[in-house]
C-alpha cells in the first residue's frame, strides 16, 4: 500500500514525465499519429497534475474540485490512445473528425455530470475524508452513471490495447520492440485498476502514469515510433506511383492510394464496396470477382488514354482463422505491353512480307521457266518474257529490302501510267489462259512497284479462282483502280476473310497473294476492299466499251477518298463492299 503523502510527489514525478513526452511527441507532430500522440501525453499531464492537487488538498471540497479537473482528461486519454493506435498501425483512414468526436461525446457527459453531481447524484452518491497513514484520501461511493461510463472507458481501452497487441505480433521485427514497449507502458495503469478493484493495496493507478511517459519517450526518441509506422503507409501507399487498394474481409475499401484513385475513378474511396467502385474498369472488375490474377493486362481508361495493368493480390495476414482481407496490386506494364503488341504486329508482319516475297517471286519465276525452253529455240519473244520476268525478281527483291527497312511509304511516289503498269504486271503474273482488258490510261502519283505487286497478285488470284479462260478487267478509277474478272465472285459472307493470311477455297491457292496485297495496302496508307462487279451491260454504261464482269471485284483507293465512291462506277452495290484499311497495330 502505498503511503497518501507518497502519492503527491508520485504524481508529480509523473506529471513532469507526461510533460517531457508531449514535448518530444509535439517535435513530431507532423508524423502519422503525431497529434493524437500529442492529445494522448496532454492529458495524462493533465491527468496526473489534477492528481498531484487532489493528494496535497487536505479539505474533502478541495479534494472535489481537483478530482474535477481531472474529469476532462480522463475523457481525452481513451479516445486519443484509439486515435493514436490507429494511426500508428495504419487504420487512420477511418479516423474522420465526426467519429472521434462521437467517441468523445459519451465520456464528455460523464464530465458534465460530475461537475453536476450535488445537483442529481449519479456520479457518486457519497464521499468521504479518510486517514491513511499520515494524510487523508477521498473516498467515494460511485453512481450508476460513473459506471457506465467506466464500462465504455474499459471498452475503447479493450479495443486499443488489443489492437496495439496485434500490431506487436504482426510488426516487422525493427518495430516490435517499440511497440512492445507501448503496449506495456500505455496498459500498466489501466491493469493496475483491476488489481486495486480486485481486493489488492489500495492506491491511485494513475501513479504509473510514470511509466506510460517513460516507455512513451523511449519509443519516439530511441525506436523512431512516429517516424516510420510499422506498415510504412507513406512509402507502400502515398509514394507508391502504381494504383493500391486495401479491401478488409467483408469487400470494402480499407484504403487507397492515389495513384488507384486516378486509375480507377474517384469512385474508389474508403467504406465503398470495391465491386462498386470498379464500375468504371469492368475488365478489373471482372477479374476480381473470378478471384484470380488474370493472365493478360487488363485494360483500363485514364484520362481517356487506354493503360494496360497487370493484377495481383496478395492476402492479408489472418487473425484466428479469417483473413482480414486483401490487398490489390496493380502494375503499370502499359509501355511493355504496346511493345509487345508492336513487335507481334512487326513478326506478323515480316512472316506476311516472307511469305509474301516467296509468292511474288513464284509468278516471274513460273514465267520465266515456262517461255524458257521456247526462248532456247530461238523465240526472241520468249527470250523478252524470260528477260523481263528475271528483270521483275529483282525489282521485287529491291522493294522487298525497301520494306524491310521501312522507308517512307511515300518516298517512291512518281506518276506513272496505270495501263502501263498493268500490261507490265500482266506479263509476270501466273495467269494461265486468261486474257485481260485494261481500261483507262490514268496517271498515278503512287508507289509504282508496290502498285504493280498488287496487281499482279489480283491478276493471278482470277486466274486461279475464276478459271484459267477467264476475263479480267483492270480499270483505272478516279482516285485508284480496280481488278474484276467474270468467274463465281466472292459470296457476301467470305468477303470478310479474303484477306486473312492463308485463307483460299482454291485447290491450288496459297492464301497468300490476297494477304500480300492488304499488306502493301496498309503500309501505304491506301484503302482495300472486295464485292461484286457490275456486269459487261452495265460496266460498257459506265465505261465506255469496256467489258466489266461481274465476278470477285477488287478495289484499291489511293488517300483518303472514301473507297465506295472510287468504286460506285465497278461495283454492284458499293455500299457492300467490304473494306481493310485499318492494321492491328492502330487499335491498341
Amino acid at each position: 500500500m502505498i503511503d497518501a503523502p507518497t502519492t503527491a510527489p508520485l504524481a508529480a514525478l509523473a506529471a513532469v514525465v507526461a510533460v517531457c513526452a508531449t514535448a518530444v511527441a509535439f517535435d513530431s507532430r507532423g508524423e502519422s499519429g503525431g497529434r493524437a500522440a500529442v492529445a494522448f501525453m496532454a492529458a495524462i499531464a493533465w491527468w496526473s497534475a489534477g492528481l498531484f492537487g487532489e493528494a496535497v488538498a487536505t479539505t474533502e471540497a478541495g479534494k472535489l474540485f481537483w478530482l474535477n479537473v481531472q474529469y476532462p482528461a480522463t475523457a481525452v486519454v481513451p479516445v486519443a490512445a484509439v486515435a493514436f493506435v490507429a494511426s500508428y498501425l495504419g487504420y487512420d483512414a477511418w479516423l474522420s473528425r465526426r467519429r472521434l468526436l462521437a467517441l468523445l461525446a459519451p465520456l464528455a457527459a460523464l464530465t458534465l455530470l460530475s461537475w453536476t453531481n450535488d445537483v442529481h447524484g449519479l456520479v457518486r452518491t457519497g464521499t468521504d475524508l479518510v486517514a491513511v497513514g499520515s494524510g487523508t484520501v477521498l473516498v467515494r461511493e460511485f453512481g450508476p452513471v460513473w459506471w457506465v461510463g467506466w464500462l465504455y472507458s474499459q471498452v475503447l481501452l479493450v479495443g486499443t490495447f488489443a489492437t496495439l497487441a496485434y500490431g506487436v505480433y504482426d510488426s516487422a521485427p525493427a518495430f516490435r520492440a517499440s511497440a512492445g514497449l507501448l503496449l506495456v507502458g500505455s496498459a500498466a495503469p489501466w491493469g493496475a485498476q483491476f488489481v486495486v478493484l480486485g481486493g489488492g493495496p489500495a492506491f491511485r493507478p494513475e501513479l504509473l502514469f510514470v511509466l506510460t511517459g517513460v516507455a512513451f519517450t523511449i519509443a519516439v526518441r530511441r525506436g523512431r515510433t512516429l517516424g516510420v509506422t510499422p506498415v510504412a503507409r507513406q512509402v507502400t501507399l502515398e509514394a507508391v506511383p502504381d494504383p493500391i487498394v486495401v479491401v478488409d474481409r467483408s469487400g470494402r475499401i480499407a484504403d487507397a492510394n492515389p495513384a488507384a484513385r486516378a486509375w480507377l475513378g474517384e469512385g474508389v474511396a474508403v467504406g465503398v464496396p470495391i465491386a462498386d467502385a470498379l464500375a468504371d474498369a469492368p475488365e478489373v472488375r471482372a477479374a476480381y470477382r473470378r478471384g484470380e490474377a488474370p493472365d493478360e493486362p487488363l485494360r483500363v481508361e485514364v484520362a481517356g488514354e487506354p493503360r494496360f495493368v497487370s493484377l495481383s493480390a496478395v492476402s492479408l495476414p489472418t487473425l484466428g482463422s479469417r483473413s482480414q482481407g486483401t490487398v490489390l496490386l496493380f502494375r503499370d506494364v502499359t509501355d511493355s505491353e504496346r511493345n509487345r503488341r508492336d513487335l507481334e504486329v512487326a513478326n506478323d508482319r515480316l512472316q506476311t512480307l516472307t511469305h509474301a516475297l516467296a509468292h511474288d517471286i513464284k509468278n516471274p519465276l513460273t514465267v520465266a521457266d515456262g517461255f524458257t525452253d521456247l526462248a532456247t529455240a530461238g523465240d526472241e519473244a520468249a527470250a523478252e518474257r524470260v528477260e523481263s520476268a528475271h528483270d521483275r525478281i529483282f525489282e521485287i527483291v529491291d522493294e522487298t529490302l525497301a520494306a524491310v527497312d521501312h522507308p517512307d511509304p511515300d518516298a517512291g511516289a512518281e506518276s506513272f501510267s496505270f495501263a502501263a503498269a498493268a500490261e507490265a504486271a500482266w506479263r509476270t503474273a501466273e495467269t494461265a489462259g486468261a486474257t485481260l482488258t485494261v481500261a483507262g490510261d490514268e496517271s498515278y502519283a503512287a508507289d509504282r512497284t508496290a502498285v504493280r505487286s498488287v496487281l499482279e497478285n489480283l491478276f493471278r488470284n482470277a486466274a486461279v479462282h475464276a478459271g484459267s479462260d477467264a476475263t479480267v478487267a483492270a480499270v483505272a478509277l478516279d482516285g485508284g483502280f480496280a481488278v474484276i474478272d467474270d468467274g463465281p465472285g466472292v459470296p457476301p459472307a467470305e468477303r470478310d476473310r479474303v484477306f486473312d493470311r492463308g485463307y483460299t477455297t482454291a485447290d491450288e491457292g496459297t492464301g497468300i497473294g490476297l494477304a500480300s496485297v492488304a499488306a502493301l495496302a496498309e503500309s501505304h496508307g491506301w484503302t482495300v476492299g472486295v464485292g461484286a462487279g457490275r456486269g459487261a451491260a452495265e460496266g460498257e454504261a459506265c465505261l465506255s466499251d469496256t467489258t466489266v464482269g461481274d465476278g470477285a471485284a477488287f478495289v484499291v483507293a489511293f488517300g483518303d477518298r472514301p473507297i465506295e465512291a472510287v468504286a460506285s462506277p465497278v461495283v454492284a452495290d458499293a455500299d457492300a463492299l467490304v473494306a481493310v484499311s485499318e492494321s492491328p497495330a492502330a487499335e491498341s
